[in-house]
């Protein structure tokens, strides 16, 4: 038997069994032949799902409540439901969970110490950098509890950095100002 199939939300065919296979069928793609009155899961049909490897339980048909517009004529493609990408976010854990077990290495804080070391407060821009860069290997060396606890260092010392430069900076602004007011007044 020959089955059309629904690629691109169109109906593209027919072809043969094996062809369909050949092009990458998938057991859930729409298929439809002569004499079914409407779309089905291609696992629904044994030809199909045995061709396919014929280990899949056969799937109860789907009804996609498609008429015929008229008789013999191939019936509407079900509308597809619209794809959409998550954008990616950084998984939060719950006190307990294990995130080692599921390999997701910790943040290093390395460009955000390098940035604080030129242009916030040097000391604390450098401890920030020492601890940042102890992460990433400590983590390849399977050392997971102190690859984290060295990130959350890296993040301390260079937020503790960027604070006291922003905080120094605010002080050199505030003296400088009232300098120059008072030459100014003499």
């Amino acid at each position: 038997m020959r089955y059309y199939v629904v690629e691109n939300e169109k109906p593209v065919g027919p072809y043969e069994v094996d062809q369909l296979v050949a092009r990458g069928l998938k057991g859930d793609d729409l298929v439809w032949c002569d004499g079914m009155a409407d779309w089905k899961r291609a696992d629904s049909i044994e030809e199909i799902r045995c061709a396919l490897g014929g280990a899949m339980p056969p799937v109860p048909p789907v009804d996609y409540s498609s008429a015929c517009q008229a008789e013999g004529s191939m019936p509407p493609v079900p509308p597809c439901e619209p794809q959409y990408q998550q954008p990616y976010q950084q998984p939060q854990y719950a006190a307990g969970d294990n995130p080692m077990s599921m390999g997701v290495p910790p943040k290093n804080w390395l460009v955000e110490s390098i940035l604080c070391t030129l242009c916030c407060c040097l000391p604390f821009g450098i401890v920030g950098i020492v601890k940042a860069s102890n992460v990433n290997s400590l983590w390849n060396a399977g050392r997971y509890d102190e690859a984290y606890k060295a990130s959350a260092d890296a993040k301390k010392w260079t937020l503790i950095g960027v604070g006291v430069g922003l905080a120094v900076n605010i002080i050199y602004t505030i003296v400088m100002f009232a300098t120059g007011f008072i030459n100014n007044l003499q």
